[in-house]
This record gives C-alpha cells, structure tokens and sequence, in this order.
C-alpha cells in the first residue's frame, strides 16, 4: 500500500480521536477520525492510515494494521450561531474518518490503538516550536479482567470552528458510552507524533511525549480566557469567555469508570479558533440548572450582550409567567417539562434561546453534624435529614475508609473513627421514581485526647525542701490542675511550689481535667517522687566574742546537733576538722568563724559567729605644730585607727571655726579652711566625732598650740 503524503510537509492536521466497539465473538471496529485544515497547503488526507497494536503490559508490538480512506471527505459547517455576525470568517475544516472491523484477542493487560502523524498547521500559537509538532491519537482496549468486551466512549458532538472572542462559552463535550459506564471530563494535553522528517511512521508505543506549551499555557489553561475556561466534571460542558485572538491547539479527555475503576479514555485533539465578531446580543441561559431541587426554580443569565432581556418561562396555565430581570425565579405550580424562553434586546438586533427544564419535587441530603468528640472513646450518630420521598433511598459514604452504609431507606449510622483530624462523610439520596441523585457532604472532627506530664524527674533534697513542679499538656483545652502531695490538695495551676520540713518521701498526683473540645479527665501517680534527707544542725560557741590586742587568743566549741563531721573556717580559710579547736589572730579587726556540720545523709549545715580582736586606742592627736613651711611639723593631723566615720572641727580662742573635714587623712595647714587668710598664733580647740566599724561612737576634744 501506497501513501499520498509520506513525504510531505503536511502542516494541515488540526485534531482526531481514536475510539472503537466491540461487536462481541472479539470483533472490534477500530475508527481514527481525522480534521485537517481544508486551506491549508500541506498534504490531503491519506490513501490509508497505519494503526498499530501494542500489547498493553510489556508495550510489545501485536501488529501493524492498515485502514484505506474511505473515500468520503465531509467539510464542517461553521456552526457558530451568532445573531448580528457581519462576516462569515474564512475558515474551513475537512473531516474523514478511517474505520475498519478486525479480530482482536485481548491480552492479559489490555491492548493500545496508536496512530502517529505530522504536522500542524505553523500559526497555532499555544505551542512552542509548532513547525515541526505532530499529534498521536491513541486508545486503549481493557482486558476482560477489567472489562470484558469494552466499548470506547465517543463524543456527541463536532465542536464549533470559530468561537467568538470576548462572548461567553457553553461548549458540548459530551459524550456517549455504550456500555452505559459512568464518565468523567477533564482537560489534558495533546500528543506529538511524527515529525517533519518522518511525518508518517510506524507507531510507537506508549508513554507518548506531550506537546511542548507555549510560555503562559499550561493543560488547564489551553486558551486565553477570562473567565477561564472549564469542564464540568460529569457533563462535558465547557465554559468562560476566551479573550484573545488566535489558533489554539484544545485537548479535552472523556475518561470511562466501572464500579469505580477506571477503564480507558477517549482523548480528543481539536484545534479552535477565536475571532473578533461585532455583536449586540447574545442570549445564553445557564443550562447547568440542578435536577429534583423543588417547584422555586431560580435562572441564571450567561448573556454576554444585550440591553435589556424577556424572560419567558414556559407555565402554560398563566399569562403571569415572563419576568424582565436578568436573573429572575419563578415558582412552578408542580412537576413537568417546562421550555424557557430568554429573548436579549440589543441596540440593533435581538438573540433568542431556549432550552427545557424539568421541574421534579425537591430532594435535598442533609445531615447535622456530630459534635466534635475525643479519639478515645467516641461514636458518632449520623441521622439522614433535609428534604426526601417515599421513594428516596440513602447511601452513606466514610470517605477516609471504604465502608459505606445503606442503600434502602433512610439508615441511620454509626461510626468510629481511629485516627484523629477531619473526616468527610457523604450522605447520597437518590430517588427510585425520579431518577435524582444528590448528595451532601460535611465533616466531623475527632480530637486528640489531652495529654500531661511533669517535666520536672524525682528531686532528692537536703531538708527544708522547696522546689517548683510544672506540668506539661497538649490538647488540653480550658484546662483545670489539681495537685496533691500525699493526698493532700495543694495547687490548681500549673506549677506546683512546694516547701516540705519534715524528712521523708512522698508521692505526687495530678489531675488534668478539661471540660472544652475533648472532655477528659487524666489522673497520674508519681510514687515517691520527692525525697526530704535529715540534715545537722550547725553549732559554735567561742571562748570569748572579743578579745584586745595584746591577747588575741580563741578557742572554738563544737555545738552541732544530728551531725557526723564537722570543720571550721576563718574567714572561709580552712582551720581544722575538731569538735575544739585553739587559735590566734594576728591582727586587730573583725572576723567571722564558720563551721560546717555534715549529716550521716551528706546533708550539711552552716554556723557563722562573729569574734573581734580590738585596738587598744583608736585616736592620738599632737597638740603643737608649727606650720612655717620648713617641711617639717607643717600640717596637724590626728591618728584614727579601725572607723567607719570620722569629722573633725577646729574652732579658735573667739569661737569661730577654721577648719573642718570628714578625712583624717587630710590634716590642718594652719590656714583658714586651709586656703584663705593665715591663722595667727595661738591655742586652738579641736572636736572630734569617732565611729569603729561596729558603729560604736567616741568623742574627742583638746587644744592645739599653733606657733611660727
């Protein structure tokens, strides 16, 4: 067999799908449906198209098939119903499609329909490099494990050439299954294959490459578009409003499900176009109205044009049923088939639509949500509410586990949970007469029990003991703490602080309680977990507190009680370990003697006593001094020994003061105030105040004798 275009550029192909039927007795018609650019200038459809078959679970190649061109090109007409259009665009797509009946033994894995061709037409502007990107149309045949003779699902409709920038979209992808299997929608990305070198060649198997995107396209973003475009899940209908002009390589993806598995999918690779269209109205109803949702049906306006609008909504019992609002409702007397009528009023033509809408009683799933409750040790009631019939059934469904519940009736249902967060549970009504299916969803929460912990370990002390206990806890809400040491209550915070005198051991409960979210209460036992040691006490006694200096002689006493060692210290020096010990001090002063006595339990005590070794005088002044500036005997200064405070007063024969300082370091010079006027010859009267650094005070007066 021949090919017309083996060779050749072929930039003309704008889109195909592959899908089959299975006529039982293994008998399959296989078709490749084919659109490619009628103005195009590369290479007419071929004489005949290879389809190749590739075993679905090692991709070995089964065979090569070749199906002839049917002889028949038919040419799409530009469906685009737009009122007021000034010009038809030039725009023409042909279509052919190849199909054929074979034989086919459906392996273990399934079996995979591959046809590759090249290329696209140059001005699509979605994909990057497009001159030399070609498309592969491919679909899979399940095994009868999965699904026993399958049939592919295929779409309903031929999609519009043209679509008109700026004017809202409501676009039919849907499609049919013959084996009445439920179907799904989404966007996916269009398949390479072949290239300008090789623009026919033998198949490859699967994984196939995927176009490359332009930059700012991605597969749910495929077209410029605001809003952007999208498919409903479960109707194929594809909506928004595409914004830029332009050619646009479009996949949209038909997947079939059984029992909740999924099967094959039908992938078709359509190219679009968008136009400028100079328009004033353009009607458009929203035709995603929900079925059984009662007789208060409320209508949604998708115009993209138009001044004003008529609503006409079909209740042929009334005159009373029109409404010029843009988004009005109306309330039906009872159940039926009602044809709506939506008229858009432009400045110089109108757009009229219509569309059916079957009116059915109301069924709307509803379900209180269960309070939310503790991991441990909930069950959850789920009571079937909201608006139902006679003839509704319910279904529920767990989604975070596979168990669902019911299918006759209204159940209730009960479930626990062993995991802790959000569980969305689904309540389905579907109703045997009307054929309806809703479903409601919500969630319940299951919450952490609430955990606690002392953080602080066992504490061994030395009596008295003291120390302070903290508690830690997570999901603990609106907590209350109860603590007690040997059943006695002590604190409901927290912390604990606790002061023990008496030696011993003892036991630590706290209570966590929380009456929010989680509502529990926990009781933890620490035995034994504080420890009170028996400690000495520390005692001194002296031989004297003071002694002069001439005979700065001590002895030291042991007076400890409940003690097994003992050691003394001056002044934190080291003296000796003794119950007495004998000791001089060398010089005047103050001292401190410690002694530290130490329990059987290695707790320890310490005993401070103050003892004192004191001058024999603290004070001597001269009485003569001859500040003549000879260097000697110039400046009259007392001698102060061991003070804490000290002021001097100078005062002459005529009661006046001359000289006065809280420094015995700084002596009188025979001025007056020691820098002013000579002080002339004579006897002075000198008053001297004295405390020793035991705050004990002296006072001392005498004369002095200036002479020069």
């Amino acid at each position: 067999m021949t090919f017309l275009s083996n060779s050749a550029s072929a930039g003309h192909l704008v889109g195909g799908e592959i899908f089959y039927e299975c006529l039982g007795n293994n008998q399959y018609i296989v078709t490749l449906k084919m659109y490619r650019d009628c103005n195009g200038q590369g290479a007419p459809f071929d004489e005949a198209v290879q389809i190749a078959m590739y075993n679905g679970s090692n991709n070995s190649l089964i065979d090569v098939v070749l199906i002839d061109h049917p002889g028949i090109i038919d040419t799409l007409p530009f469906t685009q119903n737009i009122p007021c259009l000034v010009d038809t665009p030039d725009i023409c797509i042909s279509t052919a499609s190849y199909s054929d009946t074979f034989e086919l033994i459906i392996p273990i894995g399934g079996v995979s329909l591959v046809h590759q061709r090249c290329c696209r037409p140059p001005n699509v502007i979605n994909i990057d490099n497009v001159s030399d990107i070609g498309s592969t149309y491919f679909a899979f045949i399940p095994d009868s494990t999965i699904a026993p003779c399958n049939s592919s699902p295929s779409y309903n409709f031929v999609p519009p050439i043209a679509l008109c920038s700026e004017l809202y979209l409501n676009l039919d992808y849907s499609a049919t299954d013959r084996d009445g299997d439920s179907l799904t929608y989404t966007f996916c990305r269009p398949y390479h294959g072949g290239s300008s070198q090789n623009p026919a060649p033998t198949p490859s198997p699967p994984p196939f490459q995927n176009i490359p995107w332009e930059l700012g396209f991605d597969d749910q973003h495929q077209i410029t578009a605001l809003p952007v475009l999208e498919v409903d899940t479960f109707t194929g209908i594809i909506t928004g409003r595409p914004t830029d002009l332009g050619v646009y390589a479009f996949g949209v993806c038909v997947q079939e499900w059984r029992d909740g598995i999924f099967i094959s999918e039908n992938k078709r690779d359509f190219q679009l176009t968008t136009l400028y269209c100079e328009v004033d109205a353009a009607a458009a109803i929203d035709s995603s109205l929900e079925a059984c949702i009662g007789f208060d049906i409320e209508f949604f306006n998708l115009s993209t044009l138009g001044d004003s609008f008529h609503w006409d909504f079909g209740d042929s019992l009334t005159i009373h049923d029109t409404s010029s609002f843009q988004n009005p409702s109306y309330e039906y007397p009872d159940t039926g088939i009602y044809k709506i009528t939506l008229i858009a009023f432009g400045e110089v033509c109108n757009d009229t639509t219509i569309s059916e809408y079957r009116v059915q009683h109301k069924i709307e799933p509803y379900f209180e949500r269960p309070k939310a409750d503790c991991l441990d040790g909930h069950k959850y009631l789920f009571t079937p509410e909201g608006f139902f019939r006679e003839t509704t059934v319910a279904r529920w469904q767990f989604w975070n586990d596979t168990a669902s519940i019911g299918d006759g009736g209204l159940p209730t249902a009960t479930k626990q949970y062993d995991t802790i967060g959000f569980h969305s549970v689904t309540l389905h009504y579907i109703d045997t007469e009307l054929g309806c299916k809703k479903e409601y969803t919500d969630s319940v929460y299951v919450i952490p029990n609430p955990t606690i912990e002392i953080l602080d370990s066992l504490q061994e002390q030395c009596a008295p003991f003291e120390w302070t206990f903290s508690a830690f806890t997570t999901e603990a809400f609106k907590p209350t703490y109860k603590w007690h040491i040997d059943s006695v209550l002590l604190s409901d915070s927290i912390s604990l602080y606790v002061e023990i005198d008496s030696v011993g051991e003892y036991d630590i409960a706290l209570q966590l309680i929380t009456d929010s979210m989680c509502i529990d209460t926990i009781d933890l036992l620490y035995k034994k977990h504080i420890v009170v040691n028996d400690t000495p006490s520390a005692g001194i006694e002296m031989s004297s507190l003071w002694t002069d200096m001439y005979h700065p002689d001590y002895t030291v006493f042991d007076n400890s009680s409940n003690a097994v060692s003992w050691q003394f210290y001056l002044d934190e020096e080291y003296m000796a370990r003794s119950l007495s010990y004998d000791f001089t001090l060398p010089d005047t002063g103050n001292y401190v003697i410690a002694q530290v006595a130490e329990h059987i339990s290695g707790c320890k005590d310490t005993a401070y006593q103050k003892i004192r070794v004191k001058p024999s005088y603290l004070f001597f002044a001269p009485n003569t001094f001859t500040p003549n500036r000879d260097g000697t005997n110039d400046i009259w200064r007392p001698s102060v020994f061991i003070y804490n405070k000290y002021n001097v007063s100078i005062i002459d024969r005529w009661g006046h003061e001359v000289f006065k300082s809280e420094n015995p370091l700084i002596g009188w010079n025979g001025l007056k105030w020691n820098t002013a006027d000579v002080c002339p010859n004579g006897t002075y009267t000198y008053l001297i105040n004295v405390e020793d650094d035991e705050d004990v005070p002296y006072s001392y007066k005498g004369l002095i004798n200036l002479l020069r």
